[in-house]
């Protein structure tokens, strides 16, 4: 990882980065499964789930930026050197409601977090590049049957049209759990779609020594300095409550995720 970028910083300075996220998606898969990474930009998110599912495990990491997706396939790269096994499967593709293409906006101070960089479902007024790339539903990845433990989505305000692209897993339900960021307050689209395909949410929020779960909640945010606001959907409230909140913190540490 690179210390001049945000990401970066935050794992060379802490290890860890978005505690309640990266615990959750800790918690959350299983070795052996089959889990994805929405937004992956340098691929922290996918070293954690990869670590996690082990060599029987595959991770699929999306993500459009060409830049990110460099860096991000970089990383893999070097995580097998090490002798991190599951199996990575990168696409450079963004996740929406269908095939085809999207513009992507990438800002002109994005070096400290290419992560920011996002589509444009109507003309973003800021300065900055704008790239045409290919856009993909996860209805169309996984059209075969096969079933997803985890989805994680961080899509800078595109998490709606990637969760209509998932409309067929969803109503199979061959996704078991959906951790995402949304931006907008509590309930935005995102939480209503999902709640009529019969998921449950839960605002994801830092506590002193676990991770808190929040029944139909926004976490809180501090609306300058973050975090950012981030939700699990799930279809079984009950047993992913337990398992969140048991006990206490499991993925912080220098040595507790392939990063």
């Amino acid at each position: 990882m690179n210390p001049s970028e945000e990401i970066g910083w935050a794992i060379y300075s802490r290890a860890i980065y978005e505690l309640p996220v990266t615990e959750a998606l800790w918690r959350l898969a299983k070795p052996g499964d089959t889990v994805v990474d929405g937004g992956a930009n340098l691929g922290y998110a996918t070293s954690i789930l990869a670590a996690r599912v082990g060599s029987t495990g595959e991770v699929h990491s999306f993500d459009p930026n060409p830049s990110a997706f460099a860096q991000l396939k970089h990383n893999i790269a070097m995580w097998e050197d090490r002798g991190q096994r599951g199996v990575f499967v990168p696409h450079q593709q963004a996740l929406g409601a269908g095939q085809g293409t999207v513009s992507l906006h990438v800002p002109a101070n994005s070096d400290w977090n290419g992560g920011r960089a996002r589509i444009e479902s109507q003309p973003i007024d800021e300065p900055g590049a704008r790239i045409d790339v290919d856009v993909v539903s996860l209805d169309a990845v996984f059209d075969n049957g096969e079933r997803v433990s985890v989805v994680k989505l961080d899509l800078e305000g595109f998490e709606l049209d990637a969760l209509r692209g998932m409309e067929r897993l969803l109503a199979e339900r061959r996704v078991q759990a959906i951790v995402f960021e949304e931006m907008e307050p509590y309930p935005a689209p995102t939480h209503t779609y999902l709640k009529k395909a019969g998921f449950s949410i839960f605002g994801l929020e830092n506590g002193f020594l676990r991770i808190n779960c929040l029944p139909d909640r926004q976490p809180y945010t501090h609306p300058v300095l973050g975090p950012p606001t981030n939700y699990v959907a799930t279809l079984d409230p009950e047993a992913t409550v337990r398992r969140l909140q048991s006990g206490l913190w499991r993925s912080f540490g220098p040595g507790s995720i392939g990063t």
